[in-house]
C-alpha cells in the first residue's frame, strides 16, 4: 500500500514515516524507482506500532532500533523493561492510554461486507447515518488497504425512499501478491501535440478519476509524490525514463516499460492531464489509477537544461589514500546507516575503478570503460563526471578493520527525478 494509505492506517502523519526510513527503523517494503512512491506491507503495521509503543515507553529512536535489530521476543524486551524501573509508572500511564485507544477503535468499527457478483467484487456498509459517509469511507479505505484490494469506482450511497440510514460502497479488485513486471513497446512512432509540450506539475494520484474532483477527496485522498514535475520535451525527447507521443506517456524504468494513455482536459481555468498510470496496483492484477498533473507552463525544454548540475570546476588535490584498484563490494541508499552485513551486494553496473596519480580515473560501468581527464578525473573527496556535469563525493571508511570506498551515485533518478544520492560501495582489489 502507498505510504498515505499507511500513515492513514497508523494514524500518524507522512512525515514520521519518511523519518523513520531514514533512521532505518522502518524502510518502505518497496521504493518505485519511477515516481519514488513508498510502498508498505499490511504486516508492517504491527512494526509501526510496536515502535510507537516502545516511544511511549520513553525508548530512544536509536534505543528502539537496537531493540529491532537485536530483540526478536517480547521476553528480550520485557528483560529491557525492568532494566528502566524508573520509569515503569509513566510507561504504565502510557499503555493505559494505548488500550483506551484501542477500545475508542473498536468501537468505532462498522460492518463491512464483501459481495461477489457476475465477477465482479463489490464492498458494502451496513446502516449508517447519511451525515457520516466522510467517516465510513475512512473505515473503508483502511479496511482494503489492510487486506489487499483497489477500489476501482467512486463511492455511491444506496438506501429506501424516506429512510434516515443508508449503506455506501464501491467496486474493488483484489490484487495479487505476486508482481508482473511490465515489458511493453514503447518505441512508438512520435505523433506531435503541441499543447502538452512543456513543465507539468504532479497534482497527486488518484484510485479513480472522478475522485480528483470530489473536495473531500482532494483534501483527505491524494496519494503520492505530489509537487514533482515532469517535462514534456519538444519532439517527444526522452529524459531519465519519460518519453511521449500523442496521447501516451511513455515510461522505462530500467525494470520495465509501459505505454500510458492520457487525456488533456481545463478544469477550473488550469488545464490538467489525468493519465491512466499503470503503477503499483495494476503490476498486481488491478486496474490503472490516475495520475493528474497540472500545466505549470508551455516552454520548450531540452534534458541538457533541466537536468541536475554539480559544481566540477574543482582544483587538483592529492589524496594518497585513495590511490589504486577498487571493486564493487555492494550499494545502499543511506551511507549513514551503512553496514556491510546489510548491504545490497547483488549491484554491480558500477564494478570497478582505479584511482591513479594526478587525478586520472578510469571505471567500469557495465561492458564499458570510461578513462581520459576530458570525460572524468578526481580530486580530494570528489570523482568529477564531466560528461554529465555531477561531482560525486567519495569517502573511505574503516568498519571492523576492513576500509570501504563509499561514492556518491548521482544517476538520472538524483540528475531529473529530483531524489537523493545512492551509494556504491567498493573495497580494495
Amino acid at each position: 500500500m502507498q505510504i498515505g494509505k499507511f500513515a492513514r492506517i497508523c494514524n500518524t502523519k507522512i512525515s514520521v514515516l519518511r523519518h523513520y526510513d531514514k533512521e532505518g527503523l522502518l524502510v518502505p517494503d518497496y521504493i518505485d524507482r519511477f515516481t519514488g512512491y513508498r510502498y508498505y506491507s499490511s504486516e508492517q503495521i504491527s512494526i509501526f506500532l510496536r515502535i510507537t509503543a516502545l516511544k511511549r515507553a520513553g525508548f530512544t529512536l536509536s534505543e528502539i532500533k537496537d531493540i529491532l535489530k537485536n530483540m526478536h521476543s517480547d521476553a528480550d524486551i520485557l528483560d529491557l523493561f525492568e532494566k528502566k524501573k524508573r520509569e515503569i509508572n509513566e510507561i504504565l500511564v502510557n499503555l493505559e492510554e494505548v488500550r483506551k485507544m484501542m477500545l475508542r477503535d473498536q468501537k468505532s468499527k462498522i460492518d463491512i461486507r464483501f459481495i461477489e457478483r457476475e465477477n465482479r467484487i463489490y464492498v458494502r456498509s451496513g446502516k449508517i447515518d447519511p451525515n457520516d459517509q466522510n467517516r465510513v469511507r475512512e473505515i473503508i479505505e483502511k479496511n482494503l488497504a489492510e487486506n489487499g484490494y483497489q477500489r476501482v469506482s467512486s463511492y455511491a450511497a444506496y438506501g429506501e425512499m424516506n429512510s434516515l440510514l443508508c449503506e455506501i460502497g464501491c467496486e474493488v479488485v483484489r490484487l495479487s501478491d505476486d508482481e508482473i513486471w511490465l515489458n511493453e513497446n514503447i518505441d512508438l512512432p512520435f505523433e506531435n501535440d503541441e499543447k502538452v509540450v512543456g513543465k507539468w506539475e504532479i497534482v497527486g494520484e488518484f484510485p479513480v478519476k472522478s475522485d480528483f474532483f470530489s473536495e473531500e477527496f482532494k483534501k483527505n485522498y491524494v496519494y503520492g509524490a505530489t509537487g514533482r514535475q515532469i517535462y514534456f520535451l519538444p519532439d517527444g525527447e526522452r529524459y531519465w525514463c519519460y518519453g511521449w507521443t500523442r496521447g501516451k506517456l511513455l515510461i522505462d524504468t530500467g525494470d520495465g516499460s509501459c505505454v500510458n494513455d492520457y487525456a488533456v482536459e481545463v478544469y477550473d481555468g488550469k488545464i490538467y492531464m489525468f493519465i491512466d498510470l499503470k503503477s503499483y496496483e495494476y503490476r498486481h492484477g488491478g486496474q490503472p489509477t490516475t495520475l493528474v498533473l497540472r500545466q505549470i507552463d508551455n516552454k520548450a525544454y531540452t534534458a541538457e537544461g533541466i537536468a541536475r548540475k554539480d559544481n566540477i570546476d574543482m582544483p587538483f588535490v592529492d589524496d594518497e589514500r585513495i590511490i589504486g584498484k577498487w571493486k564493487v563490494f555492494g550499494f545502499c541508499l543511506d551511507k549513514e546507516g551503512f553496514d556491510p552485513e546489510n548491504c545490497q551486494t547483488d549491484a554491480n553496473y558500477f564494478s570497478h575503478v582505479e584511482f591513479r596519480p594526478n587525478g586520472e580515473i578510469v571505471s567500469k560501468y557495465g561492458e564499458e570503460i570510461i578513462s581520459g581527464k576530458d570525460v572524468q578525473e578526481w580530486t580530494k573527496g570528489f570523482v568529477l563526471r564531466k560528461w554529465n556535469k555531477s561531482a560525486c563525493a567519495y569517502e573511505i571508511r574503516k568498519v571492523r578493520g576492513v576500509e570501504y570506498l563509499i561514492i556518491e551515485w548521482k544517476s538520472g533518478d538524483y540528475r531529473w527525478g529530483g531524489f537523493d544520492t545512492d551509494y556504491y560501495i567498493f573495497v580494495r582489489e
